[in-house]
């Protein structure tokens, strides 16, 4: 499973979907915004960023912008509102990306976590390293 970075303002939505991500067997850290997130940027210490795309003291980009520096082989993934998107490999996140998925589901979330995990795993194991 991931070691996750989940930096959302919205404390119900934070920590539903902290919950939701350790009752899959992830690990997650939860911030409450993208400034408080800053600090924990070591290389190697997360899978997976999941940011709101919209964070009054920090915005998802800004943050992804910073973590991919600092973190570089970390995965992107942006909640907007209620919608997902992965941050495609090696490319940087903008505010003028194309248009999210109208909304998303918990599943949702789960497969795109389970496709960029994929997307790490060694060719033909199906497993991350």
């Amino acid at each position: 499973m991931a070691r996750i970075l989940l930096a959302v303002e919205n404390d119900l939505l934070r920590r539903y979907l902290a919950r939701m991500l350790l009752r899959q067997g992830h690990a997650v850290s939860p911030f409450a915004g993208g400034r408080r997130a800053l600090g924990q940027f070591l290389p190697g210490a997360f899978d997976i960023l999941i940011a709101q795309r919209r964070m009054a003291d920090l915005d998802g980009p800004e943050l992804a912008r910073r973590a991919t520096a600092a973190m570089p082989g970390i995965k992107v993934l942006f909640l907007h509102g209620f919608s997902v998107r992965p941050l495609r490999e090696g490319a940087l996140p903008t505010m003028g990306e194309s248009a999210l998925e109208p909304a998303f589901h918990l599943g949702g979330l789960a497969r795109g976590i389970d496709g960029l995990l994929a997307a790490q795993a060694p060719p033909g194991t199906g497993e991350t390293p």
